[in-house]
């Protein structure tokens, strides 16, 4: 029987909730809930991770100070929307500010997964985004018998850490955060399944660009770097060099 993992894990607002979006001077930033290494609550009632660095740096490119960001888990109340380039949700999307990849994270001692194909009678942890590729491979009798699905990938590690499942599958920025969170207990395993594209969706053309032009200068002075050795640990010599953006408009 297929089972559904629950988490709930909200992001704390850092201020007031508003009533309207961008209003009083402030920018509402929606980030992904649940995904450590890229938005992480911390004991104070903050957030960090490589997504909070991103936003932080282009609100101030923006000119909005620290205490004018609010960060949501409601995209569709936000003036910027940070997530994979594909949601259907973004629009008019600046970036990609990291291109990455779905990975297998599994238990340090275990050497029998190393790609795809040795997933087949494993026990996998998912959300159902991120599953897609394993059902497309496997079908929907290995979905019913392998697969837990998750809200959310921070559901998952409880679930590899006491033996319930043999890997997890989420984007490698998320198994960096989940692995950091359980050190020397999970590691990487096989090669990258899917390339994913972050972006940040805007609500014109115009802010797009000035995102962007912000991006830009974060790849340029350094920052974007210190943000992944920072975050993303482990990955830090997989992305080296900042991606490609699209050419300024003339």
């Amino acid at each position: 029987m297929r089972r559904v993992v629950a988490l709930l894990a909200g992001v704390t607002m850092a201020g007031a909730l508003l009533t309207g979006c961008g209003s009083s001077g402030t920018l509402v930033v929606g980030v992904r809930q649940g995904q450590p290494g890229l938005v992480t609550p911390l004991p104070d009632g903050k957030v960090s991770g490589f997504d909070i660095a991103v936003a932080q740096y282009v609100a101030h490119r923006l000119g909005y100070r620290d205490d004018q960001i609010v960060y949501t888990g409601a995209p569709e109340q936000a003036d910027l929307v940070l997530g994979t380039m594909g949601s259907p949700g973004l629009r008019n999307v600046a970036g990609p500010y990291l291109v990455t990849s779905t990975d297998i994270l599994v238990r340090t001692g275990d050497l029998s997964i190393r790609r795809l194909r040795d997933l087949a009678r494993r026990r996998v942890c998912s959300t159902s985004v991120s599953a897609e590729r394993l059902i497309r491979a496997f079908g929907g009798k290995w979905k019913e018998a392998f697969l837990a699905e998750a809200n959310v990938p921070a559901a998952c590690a409880p679930l590899l850490a006491d033996g319930r499942i043999d890997a997890i599958v989420a984007d490698a920025p998320v198994l960096a955060g989940l692995a950091a969170q359980h050190p020397g207990r999970f590691r990487f395993s096989g090669r990258p399944l899917t390339t994913e594209r972050y972006g940040i969706g805007t609500r014109s053309a115009a802010r797009r660009e000035q995102v962007n032009d912000a991006l830009r200068h974060m790849f340029d002075d350094g920052a974007w770097k210190r943000a992944v050795i920072d975050y993303l640990g482990v990955l830090a010599t997989r992305y080296t060099t900042p991606p490609a953006l699209p050419r300024p408009p003339r």
